[in-house]
């Protein structure tokens, strides 16, 4: 309990020296504007596999399979982590080259 009370009286003394450390009499520095400059992110470009899975997805959205769930599991058994009914859309949507 003592150091919360000591805690507690250091900070109100700091906050009782902060605004003594400003010159009252001191003029205010103008304000400028600084320039604003904008900088375009750094072109990102895919590698080959990025830009067949890129295609892959827009395939699937083209044939109806929008859902995040529907691209995952037609992904999955691309890879041949999945088989069986699931994978019937991956059947009959093979992925293009």
């Amino acid at each position: 309990m003592a150091v919360r009370s000591g805690f507690g009286v250091a900070a109100v003394l700091a906050l009782a020296l902060v605004p003594g450390c400003s010159a009252p009499d001191a003029p205010a520095p103008t304000p400028t504007a600084a320039p604003v400059t904008s900088m375009l992110p750094p072109a990102q470009t895919l590698v080959p596999t990025q830009q067949r899975n890129e295609r892959i997805r827009g395939m699937l959205y083209t044939a109806g399979c929008t859902s995040n769930s529907c691209v995952q599991v037609y992904f999955a058994c691309l890879d041949g982590y999945l088989t069986g009914e699931p994978c019937q859309f991956f059947r009959d949507h093979p992925p293009p080259p």
